[in-house]
């Protein structure tokens, strides 16, 4: 399960009695940096693993598996950032307002449920990355990629549409239409479309003949001879 945390000061808060003790560490691991907010929950520690250097912006987060209560008090590798006691504004099932209380003033930290992918997207995803040996650092550029060539197909064909069929061209009925299909399909759907403009519009060639008469065209012919016999 993924989280979003965002952490700020605010005001020395009353009225919340401490429900148990925190420690905050920084802590470099196979996974890269990353931050070990624990909390205290009786005689185990619960909390998040969250992919940032320092609590601030937001970050992702994804919740870590019950430890003992030592780490309170003992540091091992990582280093302690901050440490003291902590109470809930606000809580839920879906995250809630933390607040932390320490001797650099009390700091609110935001706790929310992050969207997640449904299963079967999650397994696509997954086996496309199998299948075609993609790294998955580059997943979220090639997604990007997608959405992007998808759209500049989309807006192409709609505007060879417009061009070629004028009012009877339906836009809205043409977009619904290709976000069913493939970037493939699309394409295909745009050639035809590229053809059809093609025969209203023939492309120029490449190159054509001078056209100021036959003059200049039979002195250069002369000319061209006259190197050939030379």
């Amino acid at each position: 399960m993924f989280w979003k945390i965002r952490c700020e000061d605010a005001p020395e808060e009353s009225g919340h009695a401490p429900e148990g003790r925190f420690v905050l560490h920084r802590h470099v691991d196979s996974g890269g940096e990353h931050l070990d907010l624990r909390l205290e929950c009786g005689d185990h520690l619960k909390g998040w693993r969250i992919d940032a250097a320092e609590l601030g912006e937001e970050a992702w987060a994804t919740e870590k598996a019950p430890h003992p209560v030592r780490w309170l008090d003992h540091d091992g590798d990582a280093h302690r950032m901050d440490s003291g006691t902590y109470a809930w504004a606000r809580s839920g099932r879906d995250g809630g307002d933390l607040l932390l209380f320490s001797g650099d003033g009390c700091r609110r930290v935001s706790v929310s449920r992050a969207e997640e992918l449904p299963v079967e997207a999650a397994r696509a995803i997954a086996d496309t990355i199998r299948e075609h040996e993609v790294e998955p650092s580059e997943v979220a550029a090639l997604i990007v990629d997608g959405v992007t060539a998808r759209q500049r197909a989309t807006e192409r064909l709609c505007g060879l549409g417009r061009e070629l069929d004028g009012e009877a061209f339906d836009d809205v009925v043409w977009r619904k239409t290709l976000v069913g299909l493939t970037l493939e399909e699309i394409h295909g759907q745009l050639r035809s479309f590229e053809l059809r403009f093609d025969v209203m519009h023939p492309p120029l060639p490449v190159s054509r003949p001078d056209s100021d008469g036959d003059g200049i065209q039979g002195a250069r012919s002369d000319q061209a001879l006259a190197i050939v016999r030379d």
